[in-house]
């Protein structure tokens, strides 16, 4: 707010001649941006200690680096298994773009085991979508896996794109 206020009053005194002179406004500092990964062996105890439905979601989360909207939202009708590609619909983007999903084996392999289990979306608890991630179940697996301070967002920071994303692949 503090950079458009400042725009609006150079653009008055530069551009309009609103004003003689724009007087000086302050900015705050920014905070910092929190970032958190897991290495490899916490991905690992994590995935150990997570029920079947969010162990998988975990991995393709890991195996894609899609949001967890874009997960819990999956529709088999957005997955081509053959062209090893899924795509994220505009309304369901964050930025308001279609995205296009690469698959690599390890969000095959999870999405090859959810094949017949609902007819519409892709991941289910129980027969029905599953609308939220961080439920009792992840936080007693986060800490029976003794990791702290760890969100479902930050799953997408993990590794960097390729490295980790190659190795887990053995894991799964």
């Amino acid at each position: 707010m503090v950079a458009l206020i400042r725009a609006i009053l150079r653009r008055a005194e530069r551009q309009w001649g609103w004003i003689d002179r724009a007087p000086s406004v302050r900015t705050y500092a920014e905070p910092g941006l929190r970032i958190r990964w897991l290495t490899r062996d916490e991905a690992d105890r994590l995935l150990k200690e997570l029920p079947e439905h969010l162990a998988d979601m975990a991995r393709f989360t890991l195996a894609t680096g899609l949001r967890r909207a874009n997960v819990t939202g999956l529709e088999w009708g957005q997955v081509d298994l053959s062209r090893r590609v899924a795509w994220i619909h505009p309304d369901q983007a964050k930025a308001r773009r279609a995205i296009g999903v690469p698959l690599n084996s390890d969000a095959v392999l999870v999405l090859r085991r959810w094949i017949g289990r609902h007819d519409r979306w892709v991941f289910t608890y129980k027969g029905n979508r599953i609308t939220q991630v961080s439920t009792a179940a992840w936080y007693k697996g986060l800490e029976r896996a003794g990791i702290e301070d760890f969100r479902w967002h930050d799953l997408r920071h993990t590794g960097p794109p390729g490295t980790f994303r190659k190795e887990l692949r053995s894991r799964i």
